[in-house]
Formats: C-alpha cells, structure tokens, sequence
C-alpha cells in the first residue's frame, strides 16, 4: 500500500518527510499550498477534516498531527527509536515537549521569517523577541541535553526529527550547542531530499 504525505514546505510536515526519507521508506509526497488556499477545498478536507498538514495515509489510516506521525512510524519500523524503556522514555519526554511547547513558540519565527516575507509585510519583531525570551529555557534545556552527545537521545532517532525544520528560522547564535546540533542535521542526506526553501533566510 502506497505511503501518501499530504504536506508544504512548512516545518511540521517537514519533520514527516525528514522521518520517512531516514527511514528510506517509499512514499509519494502530495504538495498542498497554503498559500493558495488549496488545504480548504473540499478534496482535501475529506482527508484532513481541519484543513491542516501535514496528513499522512499510511497502512489504511490517515494521521493528522506531525508528532504523532513520528511516533507511529517509530512503533511501525522499530528503527531510528530507542529499544531499552528507559531511553524511550526520554524520547517521550523530548517529542511531547515539541509537541506542547516548543513548536508553539517557534512557530511565531516561521510566520514572520517565512509567512509575513511571502506577503510582502515585514515581521513582528516585537512578537519575535517575546517569543525568544520564552524559548531561552528550553534551548537551555536542549543544550544541556546535547552537551556530550550529537544527538538528542545520542544515535539520530525520530525525535531530531521533531525538532530539525525549526531549527534553521530560529536565533541560536547564544546556544552554540544547538547551531552545531543544526549543523548535522542539515548535513545529512535526508536534509537534501527535503527541498527545505526556507533555511537561513533571515541571515543567522
């Protein structure tokens, strides 16, 4: 049965496409443009009922929200996850904390560096600064955790994933941990095959 990603350039689809292409799965990815509108029409509504990406369509379901995406091909594959309990547990505690604090955060760098620039506007930096200031403790957080390792978890898993498209659109000029964390991540070959046209935009 064919892996389908419904998804954009944006970063949460982009953590899927990072995970399917480490895995090396085959998978036909079907752009949706947000910026026409293309996620409200009728067609793709009835595979993502809220309009959103990505969607992936995989094993007869269809999968709605990026992290949980990560985490079924973790449970599918059995590869790029930890196999002892305590070490998936701490990819638990990583991918959550993506999941409910981090993305929402980064987020405000994505639609003022990315968003606001393809509509012509200038960003909120104001909005950009709050937004930093909230983040500085988890960058605090992820540094400490990738002080003697190169990756989250040591070995690349799933969860680098949840956390690499964000990483190019954020300050982390402060964190030389994390811009050579970023470092790798961009370097490898997945990376490429993304087609990521967003990274570095706003000169970091």
């Amino acid at each position: 049965m064919t892996i389908r990603l419904h998804g954009f350039i944006s970063t949460n689809p982009q953590k899927v496409r990072l995970a399917l292409e480490e895995l090396a799965l085959e998978y036909e990815y079907v752009p949706v443009d947000l910026f026409t509108g293309e996620q409200k029409t009728e067609a793709y509504l009835a595979i993502h009922p809220r309009g959103k990406v990505p969607a992936l369509e995989i094993d007869g379901a269809v999968l709605w929200d990026s992290d949980a995406c990560l985490a079924y091909l973790a449970l599918r594959e059995e590869r790029l996850w930890p196999s002892d309990l305590q070490t998936r547990a701490q990819a638990l505690n990583w991918l959550f904390l993506e999941a409910a604090a981090f993305q929402d955060l980064a987020s405000n760098f994505y639609f003022n560096r990315v968003v606001m620039r393809h509509l012509g506007k200038p960003p909120d930096t104001a909005r950009m600064a709050k937004a930093q200031t909230k983040l500085a403790p988890l960058y605090d957080l992820l540094a400490k955790q990738l002080a003697d390792r190169e990756y989250l978890l040591g070995e690349f898993t799933l969860v680098d994933c949840a956390y690499a498209p964000w990483l190019p659109i954020l300050d982390l000029n402060d964190w030389p941990t994390l811009v050579a964390w970023r470092g790798r991540l961009m370097a490898r070959p997945s990376w490429a095959a993304c087609d990521f046209q967003y990274e570095l935009e706003h000169g970091d």
